[in-house]
């Protein structure tokens, strides 16, 4: 099935048809929302840029990484069309677990949501990616892409991504579902829509807020300080304010599915995984951010020299910042630079 490219970004939904995840069982009817940026036209002549959103991202690009898209930018609406789909297992658009009220949604890995990309990529026409890119889950579906892409790849910039997740990551993601399942209202995922367990889900966000940051920031930004309410430490109530922010606007189910899906996330013996992106990637950088307490500079350093020594064109960058890991949705300019030209300044 060949569809119109999309002009423009109002989003666009692309049925797949029965989706099998590797683990087993079947998404019926499955189906990808996607948006387009920038005039397809210049996708295929000059190629298009492919974008995998975070855990609780989505496809508008232009609300997360807005400074970095648009003409001139890295994300250069000038000379390419860039396009983003709602993960499977998210809650904005594609198919996820939110649709089903019995928790029978199947378990999906970093690969499959890789994979549902390969029938957009199909039904766009696309030939040649200039860039793919993506930070956290999104990082790990990008890698995943490197590996099973189907058309060829100039660049494959990773931000702030493991080839396969530590034990200490999945801790912390374990102690944010035990925070979910502590809510009577989680009923094992089979609760009705508009319902759910929020008490729970603002928990759980407000644990991942902790890794998501650095120690220096929040030293510096809260230290001991209680100006918000009296008797409230203000990182305290930070923490409380995120955790529900992500309640008005998110399901616990998907969260819990996508955090299944970094848990399980791992490309595998590195030379077989730098072999097969090898001949689909031109390149390939690999970022690590600092002060990252969630996945550790040392993460990335180690798969990108796996991937060099398998014979991929294959580099190591780090963001220099005191934000922690969401430093890839905060640093503008040093994303800029490494979208642009894959290297951040050195003094």
């Amino acid at each position: 099935m060949t569809i119109p490219a999309a002009v423009g970004s109002d989003p666009v939904e692309l049925p797949l048809g029965d989706f099998h995840p590797a683990s087993g069982g079947v998404i019926r009817d499955a189906r990808l929302r996607y948006r387009i940026f920038g005039d397809a036209a210049l996708g295929h002549a000059n190629g298009w840029i492919l974008v995998f959103h975070a855990l609780t991202g989505n496809a508008d690009i232009d609300g997360w990484w807005g400074s970095v898209l648009g003409p001139g930018r890295a994300l250069d609406t000038s000379r390419h069309a860039i396009v983003a789909a709602n993960l499977l297992g998210s809650c904005y658009g594609s198919s996820g677990p939110a649709e089903l009220s019995d928790g029978s949604f199947p378990v999906l890995t970093t690969a499959d949501l890789a994979l549902a990309h390969v029938p957009l990529i199909q039904a766009l026409g696309i030939q040649h990616i200039a860039l793919a890119t993506g930070g956290s889950l999104g990082g790990m579906v990008a890698l995943q892409w490197g590996r099973l892409t189907p058309v060829p790849v100039d660049r494959l910039v990773i931000f702030a991504a493991p080839a396969r997740t530590s034990a200490q990551a999945i801790g912390w993601n374990g102690a944010q579902r035990m925070a979910i399942e502590a809510d009577a209202a989680w009923e094992n995922g089979a609760y009705p829509a508009g319902a759910g367990p929020q008490a729970g889900l603002a928990a759980a966000r407000a644990i991942a807020m902790i890794t998501y940051r650095s120690v220096t920031e929040f030293e510096q930004r809260f230290g001991r300080r209680q100006t918000r309410n009296p008797g409230q430490f203000d990182v305290d109530h930070y923490l409380r304010r995120h955790g529900q922010k992500l309640v008005e606007r998110f399901d616990a189910r998907s969260y819990v599915s996508l955090m299944q899906a970094m848990d399980s996330h791992d490309v595998g013996d590195l030379s077989a995984a730098g072999r097969q992106t090898a001949w689909r990637v031109r390149e390939v950088v690999g970022v690590g951010i600092d002060s990252d307490i969630l996945y550790y500079p040392r993460e990335i350093r180690d798969w990108v020299a796996g991937y060099a020594a398998a014979g991929v064109t294959a580099r190591y960058e780090e963001i220099r910042s005191d934000y922690g890991h969401d430093a890839f949705l905060i640093e503008f300019d040093q994303v800029e630079r490494l979208l642009g030209d894959g290297r951040t300044d050195r003094e």
